[in-house]
C-alpha cells in the first residue's frame, strides 16, 4: 500500500474575480517554516499571474489560515538544526514575500482569525484590507531580537506613533486595540467574511481600467530596495541564532 500523500502547504480556491489563497499548516498554527514561504511564494506570483493575463480590474486575492490561527510568524520550532546563513536566506525569502504582496496591483485581503504574530502580523499588514475575528490577537516581537522586517510597512499602515509603541512593546493585543490603531481595518465574523470580500472587489471594479493598481503605486512608497537592505543588515550586525535563542529562553 502506497503512503499517504501529504497534503498541500498551501491551497488556492478561485471563484469570480477573487482568488483564496489558504496556507495549511494549521497543526503548527501555520508557522512561515521555509517551505510553506516558498509555497506561498509561488501561489502569490500563480494568483497575479492570472489577474495579469485577465486583464480584471476587481481581482482580489485573499491570504487566510487553516485551523486555529492566521499565522503564529516565523517558525523556530527547528532552530537548533538552523545556521545564520539558512535563517538569513529564509529571512530574505520571507521579506520578498510581504514585498510581493504589499505591491499587489490588485485589492489584497487578510482574514484574520486566532493569531497573527511576528511575520505572520507581517503578512497581514502586506494585505490593503484586514478583517479580524472579535478575539484575534496581534503580536510583533521582531525587535526583541533585533529584527527590522515589516518595520515601515507596518509605519505605513497606522503611522509613526502607533507603530513605534507597539514594535517597541512587543505587546500582545485584541482585535478592538488593533483596529482602533489600524492594524486591522475591520472587525468581522467570518460568517460575513465572503461578502465583505465580494464587496471590497466589486468596489476596486469602480475604478477606470488600471486605477486600482495606479492608485496603489502613488499612494504606496517603494521602499523595497531599502528594506530589504535594512533586514539584511540587522540579521547580519551580530550572529542571529544566539539572539534567537537567548528570545526563546525569555518565555515572552
Amino acid at each position: 500500500m502506497s503512503a499517504a500523500k501529504a497534503p498541500a502547504l498551501v491551497s488556492l480556491y478561485r471563484r469570480d474575480h477573487v482568488i483564496e489563497i489558504t496556507l495549511n499548516r494549521g497543526d503548527k498554527a501555520n508557522a512561515l517554516s521555509g517551505d510553506l514561504v516558498d509555497a506561498l511564494s509561488r501561489a502569490v506570483s500563480e494568483a497575479l499571474g492570472v489577474f495579469e493575463r485577465e486583464g480584471s480590474d476587481a481581482a482580489t486575492l485573499v491570504l487566510r489560515g487553516s485551523g486555529k490561527h492566521f499565522c503564529a510568524g516565523f517558525d523556530l520550532s527547528a532552530l537548533s538544526e538552523e545556521t545564520d546563513e539558512l535563517l538569513i536566506a529564509r529571512l530574505d525569502r520571507l521579506e520578498q514575500l510581504l514585498q510581493m504582496v504589499y505591491h499587489a496591483p490588485c485589492a489584497t485581503v487578510a482574514l484574520i482569525h486566532g493569531s497573527a504574530f511576528g511575520a505572520g502580523f507581517d503578512l497581514a499588514m502586506a494585505c490593503d484590507d484586514r478583517l479580524a475575528t472579535a478575539d484575534a490577537r496581534f503580536r510583533m516581537p521582531g525587535w526583541r531580537m533585533g529584527l527590522a522586517l515589516g518595520t515601515r510597512r507596518t509605519a505605513a499602515r497606522v503611522g509613526y506613533a502607533a507603530a513605534f509603541d507597539f514594535l517597541r512593546s512587543a505587546a500582545v493585543i485584541g482585535a478592538e486595540r488593533a483596529l482602533a490603531n489600524g492594524f486591522v481595518t475591520e472587525i468581522a465574523d467570518p460568517v460575513i467574511w465572503s461578502r465583505r470580500v465580494d464587496e471590497i472587489s466589486t468596489n476596486a471594479c469602480m475604478l477606470p481600467a488600471g486605477g486600482y493598481a495606479r492608485l496603489k503605486r502613488l499612494l504606496l512608497a517603494d521602499t523595497r530596495d531599502a528594506d530589504r537592505a535594512e533586514l539584511l543588515k540587522s540579521l547580519r550586525e551580530t550572529p542571529l541564532k544566539p539572539r534567537m535563542l537567548h528570545y526563546l529562553s525569555q518565555k515572552i
